[in-house]
């Protein structure tokens, strides 16, 4: 059976791959696996499902269908109109409906898009609810729905007062505060509204970078994907520190004054010293990417740093499992477990911003015990990268190579959605691990070539 789902959700090129056919099947297959096994005829029993989407030109599209799939399903539909993917997964939980589907490709480039999918705890949903989607994506035939009375109701939200709220009562702020400038690169998407909005209500002066609804140009050389423009900003403004967004709101990226990136590992090692909430926990989730500078960093700190699989799902299931509060990846999602079960950039940018302001020293002094080694990442395609894992002979060369660079942390990742294995070297010596990388790069090169 054809897979459907990657590492978050459904995601191609939207009119291809990605159609209003797909999409209709998909939500329609979502409804059988969050409703009640027996069809619920009457209105009031009806399961709501909320639906949001990110400004690209084709969500319009493939909201209608998903729309349509849910409400043939039987669930009422509340449509949440632009928002941020963790808005969705917070309403699902505030109002105690049964799931949630976000329209969005996250930083993607334009013509893309994808489905994002809410269980009711506002998590997303299960590898085995994946499968039965996938299943009925595949399947013959048309869907038809099993009588007349079975029809769910479409109805309109309006959500930005409570999430406003929520981020008031998550990072309080107070009129005496110290003013901070900070400057917000929205990337045309769909924080451009809120994200003005709760700085602005939290007594910042805020500077704002592409902050419309602009579907031919999110993600184009701005937000949390190209960060030269809220660096230059950040300079000229004078600002505090810069915050830019990917498109759909669930990551975030930092800048200090002097336009010095902050990456999402060194965010969550501020987080996990400076709030008390997590640093009595002494321990955090982060990925395989994280960089060993800042894990050293933490544990000096009496942090202990637990790793997990890439994906923010994958971080989420080992807060649970390990019972911390705070996880999150290099790339921004950065998950505060004790606020909201998803990355929320918005919020975790509110958190940052707070800090920054009441510590009376710039981002940059915070960030100064949190050095990151040098990382070199590469991406080759290769024929199949399933075949890696097991080929004994493969195995035997790229441990050789391993024995030959003893101080050089290695991580390779075949990619969720294309045919690519990543390929991630770590040293203190930038050349060593340059050297490292092209090492592990010539073995997989030469032994994909020789695959029949």
């Amino acid at each position: 059976m054809e897979r459907y789902f990657g590492t978050d959700g459904i995601r191609g090129v939207a009119g291809a791959r990605l159609n209003a056919e797909l999409a209709l099947r998909a939500a329609y297959g979502f409804v059988t696996q969050i409703a009640n096994k027996k069809r619920r005829h009457s209105q009031r029993d009806r399961p709501t499902v909320v639906v949001g989407a990110d400004p690209r030109l084709s969500s319009p599209m493939l909201e209608a269908a998903v729309v349509s799939g849910i409400a043939q399903g039987g669930c009422d539909v509340i449509r949440l109109g632009t928002v941020p993917t963790p808005l969705v997964s917070l309403l699902v939980m505030q109002q105690g409906v049964a799931g949630g589907v976000m329209i969005t490709a996250s930083h993607n480039p334009i013509a893309d898009n994808g489905i994002k999918f809410f269980a009711a705890d506002g998590t997303k949903i299960s590898f085995r609810q994946e499968q039965a989607i996938e299943k009925l994506i595949a399947a013959p035939g048309r869907l038809e729905a099993t009588g007349s009375l079975h029809f769910g109701r479409v109805t309109g939200h309006d959500p930005k007062p409570g999430y406003l709220a929520f981020l008031r009562r998550a990072v309080p702020a107070r009129r005496t505060d110290k003013p901070i400038r900070v400057v917000l690169d929205c990337a045309y998407g769909a924080t451009s509204e809120l994200a003005p909005l709760a700085f602005a209500q939290a007594h910042c002066e805020v500077r704002l970078l592409h902050t419309v609804f602009d579907g031919s140009r999110i993600n184009v050389r701005c937000g949390a994907t190209e960060l030269n423009p809220v660096r230059t900003a950040v300079r000229r403004e004078k600002a505090d520190i810069g915050l830019a967004f990917d498109g759909d709101g669930d990551r975030v990226l930092a800048v200090d004054h002097e336009g010095r990136v902050v990456s999402g590992d060194k965010i969550i090692a501020l987080f996990a010293t400076r709030l008390s909430r997590y640093r009595q926990q002494q321990a955090v989730v982060m990925t395989h990417m994280t960089n060993m500078g800042v894990e050293q960093a933490l544990a000096r700190r009496g942090v202990a740093l637990k790793r997990t699989a890439v994906g923010d799902i994958q971080v989420l299931a080992a807060m649970k499992r390990f019972g911390l509060n705070l996880g999150g990846e290099q790339s921004g999602h950065i998950i505060l477990r004790d606020r909201l079960t998803t990355g929320d950039g918005i919020l975790a940018g509110f958190q940052l911003a707070h800090i920054v302001r009441n510590a009376r020293r710039t981002l940059s002094e915070l960030m100064a015990g949190f050095p990151e080694y040098p990382q070199h990442l590469v991406n080759i395609v290769i024929s199949n990268k399933q075949a890696i894992d097991q080929d004994r002979v493969l195995k035997k060369r790229l441990s050789k190579v391993k024995t030959q660079y003893p101080t050089v942390r290695f991580y390779l990742r075949p990619s969720g959605t294309e045919n690519l294995l990543r390929i991630l070297t770590e040293a203190r010596d930038e050349k060593l691990c340059r050297q490292a990388n092209a090492a592990v790069c010539d073995v997989i090169t030469a032994w994909d070539r020789k695959r029949p």
